[in-house]
């Protein structure tokens, strides 16, 4: 379990290097087409990692409850609480990534964790 999660981590944080946004980008382009689309495809890769957790018997990072359908306002919102919710003190920001895992953990979260 541990070698998948850290699999996961891993290709997350991977990611960060070809394309991440930052909070900053977030707050000020947050109703623009490409956030949009980037939001999309950032909940898409969450929700299919978290997925396959599942999938191979696993401790999924998060569960949604049944019949739950995120739209990307949802997800907006959900990245917003988590910016409130971060120290003002701490020097290194998270990624919008960050916070919304993070944020899904915290809201939904599976009774395992």
């Amino acid at each position: 379990m541990i070698k998948t999660l850290l699999a996961i981590i891993g290709a997350l944080t991977s990611l960060q290097a070809y394309a991440d946004l930052s909070i900053a980008d977030f707050e000020n382009k947050s109703k623009t087409r490409s956030t949009n689309t980037y939001l999309l495809g950032l909940s898409a890769g969450l929700n299919a990692a978290n997925n396959q957790l599942s999938n191979i018997n696993q401790v999924p990072l998060y569960c949604f409850p049944p019949y739950l359908n995120l739209t990307t306002n949802n997800y907006r919102e959900i990245i917003s609480l988590g910016i409130k919710d971060l120290t003002p003190s701490n020097p290194v920001k998270p990624t919008v990534d960050e916070v919304l895992l993070k944020q899904l953990i915290k809201l939904y979260p599976c009774g395992y964790n």
